[in-house]
């Protein structure tokens, strides 16, 4: 009786275990039959045909703006200002008197210095001609032109004391903002204002690593505003540092361009300049191109006839210099090639693609 019992439990247990699987399989089989009536998963980009084309390889790079004559005006001795002779932001010219210290005291003084002047010639004069007649010594005769020498060294020691507290325009020039007033005390060394030359070109310097400062000198480059300013000023390379920095190892160049009001000395711009000849590469929108720990790669679109569209396969590309909104492809990409160029954050590989559009990429400089 036992036996037959245990016989009919498991009995039992089996049909309860086999009715249950039977269940989750149909359940099984109706979420996936469920799932396939669902279209593919799939993404809309924007698709790009790679294509070559003559590129001149370009680089941009930080500049400053150098006025070629430009002084901070300071006082070499110190003393009370007589007068000033400008006002600011005044034009002015070469060997004007700007700021005029007090001279009085060297003025009398060199007026006694001019008195003993003339006074030391006439008994020169005097002993030089007693001389000729050999009733003077010749110690009197040097005693005599000493004294006529110092005379003179002392007018010239004076007349450059007020020369210093004359401070003259050492160019024509546009002077800066100041705050001189004529009484007051200046000590040695004040800065009394700016001034910068009045030329008709101004200088641009740049710093460049050792791997580009072959450029020649003559290369003609761009002086933009800013990065995405489309006006730009030519300019040409004129000079090149002897050595580079000690701190960067970059290489410091000049360049000269037309003076323009917009570029204001020590103002901060971007220079483009010419890295090498006009040659013949790959490009794509600078969208097409991601990036991970694997490398460059791109996704290329290949043709799904069944599904009317496309399907994006991962690729890994060598990619060189980047202009604005395109990329140079060096290798794992040929012209003529399907790309997804806009929207390409969206794929994976194997997805299902359609496509929107397919743009143009601008030309490069």
């Amino acid at each position: 009786m036992k036996t037959r019992r245990w016989l009919i439990t498991i009995a039992l247990c089996l049909s309860v275990f086999v009715a249950l699987g039977a269940y989750k399989v149909m359940q099984i089989r109706s979420a996936i039959a469920f799932a396939e009536s669902f279209p593919e998963p799939s993404e809309t980009v924007e698709a790009f045909t790679a294509e070559s084309r003559m590129i001149q390889q370009s680089t941009t790079t930080i500049g400053e703006i150098i006025a070629p004559q430009s002084i901070d005006l300071r006082n070499e001795l110190e003393g009370r200002i007589a007068s000033v002779n400008f006002t600011s932001g005044q034009i002015v010219k070469q060997g004007q008197v700007l700021l005029q210290l007090d001279i009085s005291e060297e003025t009398a003084r060199l007026q006694a210095a001019q008195a003993r002047a003339d006074l030391a010639q006439v008994d020169l004069k005097r002993v030089r001609k007693l001389r000729q007649n050999k009733t003077v010594s010749e110690e009197r005769f040097d005693q005599a032109k000493a004294e006529y020498d110092i005379a003179n060294a002392d007018i010239a020691a004076l007349k450059a004391a007020i020369d210093k507290k004359t401070l003259r325009a050492p160019f024509d020039a546009r002077v800066g903002i100041h705050e001189m007033e004529a009484g007051e005390f200046l000590q040695s060394n004040t800065l009394i204002t700016t001034l910068v030359g009045l030329n008709d070109y101004t200088w641009v310097d740049f710093n460049l690593p050792l791997h580009q400062a072959n450029i020649p000198l003559g290369t003609s480059i761009e002086i933009l505003s800013n990065a995405q300013s489309n006006e730009s000023i030519k300019g040409e390379i004129i000079a090149r540092d002897s050595v580079m920095s000690a701190q960067s190892r970059n290489l410091r160049f000049r360049a000269k361009i037309e003076s323009d009001a917009q570029f204001q000395p020590n103002a901060i711009v971007n220079v483009r300049l010419p890295l090498s000849t006009n040659t013949e590469t790959t490009v794509v929108p600078a969208t097409a191109v991601r990036h991970d720990k694997l490398g460059d790669y791109v996704y290329i679109l290949r043709a799904d006839q069944e599904a009317n569209g496309f399907r994006a396969i991962r690729r890994s590309v060598v990619t060189g210099f980047e202009d604005k909104d395109i990329i140079a492809v060096t290798e794992g990409l040929k012209p003529g090639e399907t790309i997804a160029a806009n929207g390409t954050f969206k794929l994976r590989d194997n997805l299902l693609v359609f496509v929107k559009e397919r743009p143009t990429v601008s030309q490069s400089h």
